[in-house]
């Protein structure tokens, strides 16, 4: 056999095809994108650096107008829960919690790949979010954004939707007899 063979590795790169339209709302997903927002995220060490990222993130997938406000507000509540910005919780408590609202499997991972993936998975729930909004131009802005995210989450979070569950069933309430009847107060 031929050594010079055995050792070929060409580089084989693919030319775009002449006349393929680029879609502006998942352009800022190619040529590492969802990567490089995950690293920005994981970087940022403020509430303020986090926001800005967030914002960026939620420009550059098209999240412009009277959407964004309402985005904004939602994906910052949601990367609280993700991204530990402030140290007031253990790293691995904030890693598993995380793994349970992306329903991931991180065993055999290094610390770092596991921060990272998770980061991944909330780059996708909020870009779907932002492209699912998008789509319900006719909705108020804010009723359009959490339908968003309750269509991205069942795709990307589902321990999210499990969380909002059992937070949402009230704890406590009022009730009254009226005669066969018993009627709820305050639900």
């Amino acid at each position: 056999m031929d050594r010079r063979l055995i050792d070929y590795k060409p580089e084989l790169e693919i030319p775009p095809r002449r006349g393929a339209s680029v879609n502006p709302a998942t352009a800022w997903r190619e040529d590492h994108g969802e990567m490089a927002f995950a690293a920005r995220l994981l970087e940022a060490e403020s509430p303020a650096a986090l926001a800005a990222a967030l914002t960026d993130l939620v420009g550059r997938a098209g999240g412009h107008g009277p959407i964004a406000r309402p985005l904004m507000g939602v994906l910052q509540r949601s990367a609280r829960m993700v991204f530990p910005v402030n140290a007031t919780r253990a790293p691995g408590d904030l890693k598993r919690k995380a793994a349970a609202i992306f329903g991931m499997e991180l065993e055999g991972l290094s610390p770092e790949d596991k921060e990272f993936e998770v980061a991944r998975r909330f780059v996708r729930l909020a870009g779907d979010t932002v492209e699912e909004a998008r789509r319900r131009p006719a909705q108020e802005p804010g009723q359009a954004v959490q339908l968003a995210l309750l269509h991205a989450a069942r795709r990307h979070a589902p321990g999210l939707l499990r969380q909002r569950a059992q937070t949402a069933v009230p704890q406590a309430g009022r009730w009254q007899r009226q005669g066969n009847l018993i009627v709820v107060l305050e639900c």
